[in-house]
């Protein structure tokens, strides 16, 4: 296990930033909920919710120390992941009708997407009822609970290698790289290029091995793609496309 310099828990606080900085997000994405009522805001704002409770849990995984009661926090992080890839689906076909784009249109088109993420969630039903086996890892200073364990992050020279990483859930790979085809879209016709950078630079920073780099890269990353789809929201909420440029896509 590697150690911060001196023993400090230099890791462990740049976790409790990035919660406080979540729990920020969370509170402004929930008074502009407040402001103009989109059911987009709502669910954005319960998915972040999650952020700041997980990222807090691995900055204080070191204080409350590898355990039964470590491991039942840890639980309810991944159950949050399970729900919260489908809904990015709605999300960001929501945004595509919020941007003026005229194949976002049709309500059949958002009844099939909301089908699919429903169909996502069903198929997910036991990473959502059930906490996976979970195994501690160590990475500097900070502790977590994790389903696969690498071996650059054991905790102890006698803990035994857990591998159980599972498949990328297919709701992942169509609702990620779709929040970066719709942030081009929306560079490239409502010359707004924040929801593309945002999930581009999010995508790069969950992308990043965490056996290598740690956890940090990965939390900032979701931070980043809430962050993202919260900003192209609300600015297409105060500035609703105009007609003719609607007619053009």
């Amino acid at each position: 296990m590697a150690s911060s310099s001196a023993g400090v828990p230099v890791f462990s606080f740049v976790m409790f930033l990035l919660a406080a900085a979540d729990l920020a997000l969370f509170v402004w994405t929930l008074r502009r909920w407040r402001e103009f009522r989109h059911p987009v805001l709502g669910v954005l704002a319960f998915l972040i919710l999650a952020l700041p409770y997980d990222t807090a849990l691995v900055g204080a995984g070191s204080s409350i120390g590898m355990g039964d009661l470590l491991e039942k926090l840890s639980g309810p992080r991944f159950t949050l992941f399970a729900l919260s890839v489908p809904l990015i689906l709605i999300i960001t076909a929501s945004l595509a009708r919020l941007a003026g784009f005229r194949w976002a249109e049709p309500r059949w088109l958002m009844g099939a997407v909301c089908l699919l993420a429903t169909v996502f969630l069903a198929f997910s039903w036991r990473d959502i009822l059930y906490f996976p086996d979970l195994q501690p890892a160590c990475w500097a200073d900070t502790l977590r609970y994790v389903p696969s364990v690498a071996p650059t992050q054991l905790c102890s020279p006698g803990q035994v290698v857990a591998s159980n990483p599972g498949s990328v859930p297919l709701a992942a790979v169509l609702a990620l790289p779709g929040m970066v085809l719709l942030g081009a879209a929306l560079w490239w016709r409502r010359r707004w290029p924040w929801l593309f950078v945002g999930a581009l630079a999010g995508l790069t920073f969950l992308g990043l091995p965490p056996t290598r780099v740690g956890p940090i890269p990965g939390f900032f990353g979701d931070a980043l793609n809430m962050l993202a789809l919260v900003a192209t929201a609300v600015h297409f909420l105060r500035h609703p496309v105009a007609r003719a440029a609607r007619n053009s896509v």
